[in-house]
């Protein structure tokens, strides 16, 4: 259900927050870059909001040294916990609304990031994500945490606006790590006028569309490409003439410490151009509008689906395997699963629209589908109103994923093991003819997993080869 659903908002798609879902993470993140380069209402000031609050970071491990001394590296990783702002719907996690974010464990690596900076000599950079080009394991969920805590009173501001507009019912709720003072180096306590998500209890807080991407505009992918673009020559003869386009972490890592003037170079670059928040409507990473394709399949296709024992609960599964499979292959589904240049999307983008269509019937049919399910992970929790519990392996792959394919033998049995499974469904999108070439040798590898384990296991093949339109419909 999205937000709007929930609310009873007529949405026309113009609205400048994001609709989110609200059982379910989006994989979208807030990126500081474009909150500074676009701040208004609630948000003027809050780049140098995020700047004040690294700035006492900085300070701190700065106090700590290189030997890390007591308090100050204990009170730079006190402040540095960022946890997920679940009340956001955003983030990495397909399962449901619930993430790690920074914890201890992140917010160490965000230290380890400033203390390597420091070593080198360089100060606080003037936007606090390219701490990700100095250390491993900081990526686009830890700097969206980051950013949803330092200004989470901001979007609480953002949000009760938007709810006195639509005349939506609010409620109150202290937040603990509301608000970080600078002056006096820590976090406090807010109150937060927000709805309430109906299905996990947390508070609703909105973000403005402009403000989410899939990664952060300054990321070490991007960064990597303008040093080889820029300097392609002076990193051949710095790091050796096998130098490409695609390097390893640490290649990047060693760069940006070393030659931090490339950064610099780098960040002046991308403010010169700008960043550019994500197309929500045209949704080319699939993040989106699989809810909403799932949404009205459903509707206009109902099906009745129930089950009692094992027996019946195998043929429901099987059942909405061939629903999912009618709609990629006879009611145009197979859209979804390509950019509009022509090229698939990615397995997750499929598993995705899998997962709308299952939990659009399990609704329907009043089948409780757990919250934590993530098609492709592991097994996967169905209850009746009744209360039966079954549980399943389902599986959805591409054809071509070779990596997964090759470890299948090992990865099953484990899964069904431990979760005492009976039951594993494997689905297999095949994009093109070289991947139904590949097919055969799957077939064999799931029989003998099947023939060895006991369990029962079997496949369905998702034909989502792309149909381009015929001279004669153009």
């Amino acid at each position: 259900m999205l937000f709007s659903e929930c609310f009873e908002i007529d949405v026309r798609g113009d609205e400048p927050w994001f609709d989110p879902l609200l059982i379910l993470d989006t994989k979208l993140y807030i990126d500081p870059f474009l909150i500074f380069q676009n701040e208004f209402g609630p948000f003027d000031g809050a780049h140098q909001e995020i700047v004040d609050f690294y700035d006492t970071a900085f300070r701190l491990v700065a106090r700590a040294g290189e030997a890390k001394e007591q308090p100050y590296w204990n009170k730079a990783i006190s402040i540095l916990g960022t946890p997920e702002v679940e009340e956001l719907c955003l983030g990495v996690t397909a399962a449901g609304t619930r993430g790690a974010g920074a914890g201890s464990g992140k917010a160490r690596l965000i230290a380890e990031a400033i203390r390597k900076a420091v070593l080198h000599g360089l100060a606080q950079p003037k936007h606090f994500e390219t701490l990700q080009l100095f250390q491993e394991g900081i990526a686009e969920d830890t700097i969206s945490d980051a950013v949803g805590n330092i200004l989470r009173h901001r979007f609480a501001s953002y949000t009760q606006k938007i709810c006195e507009d639509y005349e939506i019912e609010t409620v109150t709720v202290p937040h603990h790590r509301g608000r970080f003072n600078s002056d006096r180096n820590r976090w406090e306590k807010i109150d937060v006028q927000a709805p309430v998500n109906p299905h996990n209890g947390k508070q609703i807080l909105l973000v403005p569309k402009e403000y989410l991407r899939p990664m952060p505009t300054l990321n070490p992918d991007s960064y990597w490409g303008f040093c080889y673009q820029q300097k392609a020559e002076e990193m051949r003869m710095e790091l050796g003439e096998e130098i490409g386009r695609h390097v390893n972490k640490d290649v990047i890592l060693e760069l940006a410490l070393e030659q931090y003037g490339t950064v610099e170079d780098f960040v002046a670059a991308i403010e010169r151009i700008g960043g550019a928040p994500y197309d929500i409507e045209k949704d080319p990473k699939g993040l989106i509008q699989w809810y909403y394709a799932s949404r009205d399949f459903a509707a206009k296709n109902p099906v009745a689906l129930s089950f009692a024992d094992e027996k019946e609960f195998h043929s429901f599964i099987d059942n909405l395997i061939s629903i999912f499979k009618n709609y990629v292959e006879n009611q145009g589904g197979w859209e979804l699963l390509f950019n509009d240049d022509g090229r698939p999307k990615s397995e997750s983008a499929c598993q995705r629209l899998f997962l709308g269509i299952v939990r659009q019937y399990c609704i329907a049919n009043n089948i409780d589908l757990s919250a934590e399910v993530n098609i492709g992970r592991g097994p996967v929790d169905f209850k009746t109103s009744r209360g039966s519990k079954f549980c399943a392996l389902i599986e959805l792959k591409l054809a071509n994923n070779s990596k997964f394919w090759s470890g299948l033998k090992k990865q099953l049995p484990k899964y069904l093991a431990a979760e005492e499974v009976k039951a594993g469904r494997f689905l297999i999108i095949a994009f093109n003819e070289s991947d139904v070439m590949r097919l055969n040798s799957i077939y064999d590898r799931i029989s003998v997993i099947a023939q060895e384990t006991g369990y029962e296991i079997t496949h369905e093949v998702v034909d989502a080869v792309f149909r381009p339109p015929s001279a004669s419909n153009l």
